[in-house]
């Protein structure tokens, strides 16, 4: 929660410091290739960890062009997604598996049935919300299964979160 905070408020501070004709602008992005890397391994580490990935897609459209903005919310969101997914089945699945209440247990065994469809719809409907890579994680699903249904369904969000922040910054520009 108090990670979220944090991206929230950086999100809020490139929002109103980086109008494109602002001096702080060009300097960030001089950075160049490392900012790139940067930016991509901490959405990954953060989001694996718990702060929703959506929180960074934002200030990336913010940062550079339509197609890096994309490609580093793609490549970050999959990263982090992957990340809670091992960490859930690796690391916490054999202390959380024994409290899931029966009536989940019912969903597990739908979720083995037809898993892609229902990671699918779950991409589609929550994006990547860290919950639901970690109980994803404690499930039996293929790892495989897992990464091409969410790689399909963060698709279209990725999107409309990149133009919308491209959108976002262009009206920013007036009132900052």
């Amino acid at each position: 929660m108090l990670g979220a905070l944090g991206v929230l408020l950086i999100s809020f501070f490139l929002l109103r410091n980086l109008n494109p004709h602002n001096i702080e602008t060009s300097a960030l992005r001089s950075l160049g290739f490392p900012l790139v890397i940067g930016f991509t391994g901490f959405m990954i580490l953060a989001g694996g960890c718990g702060v929703p990935p959506a929180l960074f897609v934002i200030p990336a459209a913010a940062l550079w062009s339509f197609p890096v903005a994309i490609c580093v919310s793609i490549v970050g969101g999959l990263g982090a997604t992957c990340l809670g997914f091992f960490l859930a089945r690796y690391v916490f699945r054999e202390t959380v598996t024994p409290k899931i209440p029966p009536k989940i247990l019912r969903f597990e065994r739908r979720l083995e049935r037809h898993a892609f469809s229902t990671v699918l719809l779950l991409r589609l409907l929550f994006y990547l919300f860290p919950p639901i890579n970690w109980m994803l994680g404690i499930s039996h699903i293929r790892p495989s299964t897992f990464l091409s249904a969410t790689f399909l369904g963060m698709l279209p969000a990725t999107f409309a979160y990149v133009w919308a922040g491209q959108g976002l910054l262009g009206i920013t520009k007036g009132f900052l």
